[in-house]
């Protein structure tokens, strides 16, 4: 009977490739940044880890520049004078906060997973019921914000410092 479930065992495995070709889940976006991508850490030890190099183009310069990550459409890191201070996730994104919400999660479940603690304003371009719900550490220097649209879903969620109450980028 062992041998048989052994034996088991090593066609399920097999079948599948090899134990480690399960894939990893990734990473969750908490208000300290993305995986090993840290809200502090320097832009070159970032690039190292798969950011896309943004052009200097007038929107993107030293002063801020925002990149792409090609390996998780939808996530985009911000740095300002060579220092990641924001990742965001947007549209396609299907990654997650370590609270298990994202992009088309519901305003409630946000509500929910932060209680009192969300700091709840008017979007900045959207009519209400559009929101910004934003979640701060103690002491205000790590956070998460949620924007809602107005049907209530989430539709970006912006995590790092001060940067995540910026409204348009590095304009």
């Amino acid at each position: 009977m062992w041998t048989r479930q052994v034996t088991l065992l090593v066609v399920a495995i097999l079948s599948t490739g090899s134990a480690s070709s399960v894939a990893a889940a990734p990473p969750s976006l908490t208000p300290f940044g993305f995986g090993q991508i840290k809200i502090g850490m320097r832009e070159a030890a970032a690039r190292r880890l798969g950011l896309r190099a943004a052009p200097n183009d007038g929107v993107n310069s030293f002063e801020c520049r925002i990149h792409a990550v090609p390996r998780y459409p939808g996530l985009s890191v911000m740095v300002e004078r060579g220092i990641v201070t924001r990742v965001t996730i947007g549209a396609p994104s299907r990654l997650r906060t370590d609270r298990g919400l994202g992009v088309g999660s519901q305003e409630a479940d946000v509500r929910r997973a932060y209680g009192g603690g969300l700091v709840i304003t008017t979007a900045a371009y959207d009519d209400a019921p559009a929101r910004d719900l934003t979640f701060w550490l103690p002491g205000k220097t790590r956070g998460i914000l949620y924007e809602t649209d107005q049907k209530g879903r989430v539709r970006v969620i912006r995590a790092g410092g001060k940067a995540i109450e910026y409204i348009e980028g590095c304009l």
